[in-house]
């Protein structure tokens, strides 16, 4: 990418966040401590941002530098920590009665055992439903 895309692309982010957060440029100026014809330089492709501001773009808005200078993941930090969390934990995402099956049977040795026969017995016996269903899916 060259240099003149990626200030294109910074400054319209920069004003993405300002717009999300519903910030004006005074206030923009006054979270990230710069002045208002820098961040004018910024927001209108003139110039990138130093490393001071967007360390301060991080802490003081939890906005991710993936996202501002790659465009990559979420806008804030908050939601890539959520998306982290969901991907640290597979069970997350389930319904709750599945997921306190699964933690029992961490727990419970044989009522895992018991489980994974009862589901094999189900395969066995209804095959014909079984193939059905991954047809479907």
């Amino acid at each position: 990418m060259k240099k003149k895309e990626l200030l294109i692309e910074v400054a319209q982010r920069f004003r993405k966040i300002r717009e999300t957060l519903g910030l004006s440029p005074a206030s923009m100026v006054g979270n990230i401590k710069t002045h208002r014809i820098t961040y004018y330089k910024y927001e209108s492709a003139r110039t990138l941002p130093q490393f001071s501001i967007l360390a301060r773009l991080g802490k003081n808005l939890g906005i991710s530098m993936d996202w501002l200078i790659l465009n990559k993941g979420p806008m804030f930090y908050k939601e890539k920590d959520n998306e982290n969390k969901a991907a640290a934990d597979p069970l997350a995402a389930l319904p709750q009665d599945i997921k306190e099956l699964v933690e029992h049977m961490q727990l419970i040795p044989m009522l895992k055992y018991e489980t994974l026969l009862s589901f094999h017995q189900f395969k066995e016996n209804h095959k014909d439903m079984v193939e059905s269903a991954l047809k479907e899916k």
